[in-house]
């Protein structure tokens, strides 16, 4: 794991046609993450991508997942970056959102520990028409819990 120090490793990720299609908005054209950059904290996985924590307030982030397709051992980065998170950058919760057409998407966040708090209908635009989006939550509580449950 390695901290970015610039955008560009991610968002060139992030505008990879297989993944574009699962992060983009209808019409948003290609993604730019320098202009939030400095709200941020990227962290890297090699060549195959990586987790972009945004700041929405004091110790609240949410947590973007950039993988490319067929990335294996993506389930080991993500409890690598969670504990960076609530660790090292004192992070007290963690936000994700997920559009309800990515199935595999939702199964990995709560695989994570992520519990659905809230669902909004048509919340998000693809460019065949909207689909519902799920909103997840994993607090630092929660995942002390889960990691004193998998040492146990």
């Amino acid at each position: 794991m390695k901290t970015a120090t610039g955008p560009e490793f991610l968002e060139s990720v992030a505008n990879h046609p297989d993944v574009y299609r699962a992060v983009s908005w209808k019409g948003c054209g290609p993604i730019r993450l320098g202009d939030h950059w400095a709200e941020c904290i990227g962290l890297e996985f090699g060549d195959r991508g990586g987790f972009i924590y945004h700041r929405q307030a004091a110790g609240v982030y949410e947590v973007h997942t950039l993988f490319l397709p067929h990335t294996k051992n993506a389930a080991q980065f993500a409890r690598q970056s969670l504990a960076y998170m609530f660790g090292e950058q004192s992070a007290d919760l963690i936000l994700t959102q997920i559009a309800v057409d990515l199935p595999h998407v939702r199964r990995f966040a709560l695989k994570q520990g992520f519990t659905k708090f809230h669902e909004i209908h048509n919340g998000w635009e693809r460019d065949s028409g909207p689909v519902d989006v799920e909103f997840f939550e994993l607090s630092r509580e929660a995942f002390k819990c889960l990691q004193q449950q998998s040492s146990a």
